[in-house]
């Protein structure tokens, strides 16, 4: 039976995707065949059925490993989890757990970003990303992370800025390996951004294609599932996105503030620049 020893917990849409791709490099790392198990998701928190829910199944996921030291899964809704880290602890109780963190203001809009592509939303930004909603409250990242303190020693924790995955891509990689107790002289491929956000170019077409998609991926098995066959065809439908309204951002950073002060203090991290009431630029990969 071989079970994962590391899991990427989140948060979604500060780089969970780019660190799938770029740890799944090193020949003494295995990684789930699919991103996003949602194994030990909470109920409350799944999208759609598409979850791995049984203990085989998600043991079938780690059935390639070939005496891989480092054994691991990315499910960014990890992070948001009450009832799951109790069954974290209970069945992988010596697990090393990553969390990326991200400007909260810009996560959550680059998730709304991504629900507006997939057709999940239709609002304007300034209506959805409000306290209260599930967008804006995964960007609470200190009650979410207490949980996981409070669960496990620290040592089992790392938590690492989307801002340092961005602008050292390398130096970031290489301290996870270091945590992971791979060969941190590896070098990886950081060339490639992957899953960055894009708004719809045509709304109406992207729904339809959209619906169709979802309708191959509810009979698709799991082993062809996050292949990233819909996202491939689904490009010509998208566009870069607008930036966020600044007085939007303004007033969304002003709520964040004491959550952003008390996550600074709980990892240890400066995130002061966080509260600056601008758009964070990130060079392009």
């Amino acid at each position: 039976m071989t079970v994962p020893n590391f899991l990427i917990i989140g948060a979604g849409r500060s780089g969970t995707t780019s660190l799938y791709h770029y740890l799944r490099q090193h020949p003494d790392l295995f990684m789930s065949p699919i991103k996003e198990t949602d194994y030990y998701t909470d109920a409350d928190q799944l999208l759609d059925g598409r979850a791995i829910r049984s203990r085989s199944e998600y043991e079938h996921l780690f059935a390639g490993v070939t005496g891989e030291r480092a054994i691991g899964e990315a499910t960014p809704r990890y992070l948001n989890a009450i009832a799951g880290i109790g069954r974290i602890r209970g069945e992988l109780p010596a697990v090393r757990l990553i969390a990326t963190l991200r400007q909260p203001v810009d996560r959550g809009y680059s998730s709304y970003l991504h629900r507006l592509t997939n057709s999940r939303e239709t609002r304007p930004a300034e209506e959805v990303l409000q306290p209260g909603n599930h967008l804006f409250e995964t960007g609470r990242y200190h009650p979410q992370l207490r949980r996981y303190f409070e669960a496990f020693p620290r040592e089992q924790m790392k938590v690492i800025l989307f801002d340092d995955l961005i602008a050292r891509p390398q130096e970031t990689v290489r301290s996870l390996f270091s945590f992971l107790g791979v060969d941190p002289g590896f070098s990886v491929d950081t060339r490639i951004r992957h899953n960055p956000s894009r708004s719809p170019r045509f709304v109406r077409l992207t729904r339809h294609f959209n619906t169709v998609a979802k309708v191959a991926a509810d009979v698709a098995p799991h082993w062809l599932r996050g292949k990233g066959f819909a996202t491939h065809l689904r490009q010509p439908l998208l566009r870069k996105p607008d930036p966020i309204p600044s007085l939007l951002r303004r007033q969304l950073t002003d709520q964040y503030r004491d959550d952003i002060l008390a996550t600074g203090e709980l990892i240890d991290r400066d995130l002061s620049h966080w509260l600056a009431a601008r758009l964070l630029v990130y060079p392009r990969r």
